[in-house]
């Protein structure tokens, strides 16, 4: 193999190496974000699930107007 298409192997290798690390980082954060929003959607369906709770023993609690 001529020196040349050693050295154009070598230059690839170090490009594909250099893409590859850059994915691996969008992925990580992408993976990051996923969480966070997971967490935030939990959060959000307990906020609501609380809240219709207490609505609901408020209602049930309620007295018709006539009483």
């Amino acid at each position: 193999m001529s020196d040349n298409k050693l050295v154009e192997l070598e230059e690839k290798i170090s490009y594909l190496q250099n893409m590859l690390d850059e994915l691996n980082m969008v992925v990580f954060r992408q993976g990051e974000k996923i969480e966070k929003l997971n967490s935030q959607i939990k959060q959000t369906n307990e906020k609501l699930i609380n809240r219709s709770e207490s609505e609901i023993s408020q209602i049930i609690d309620d007295k018709p107007p006539h009483f």
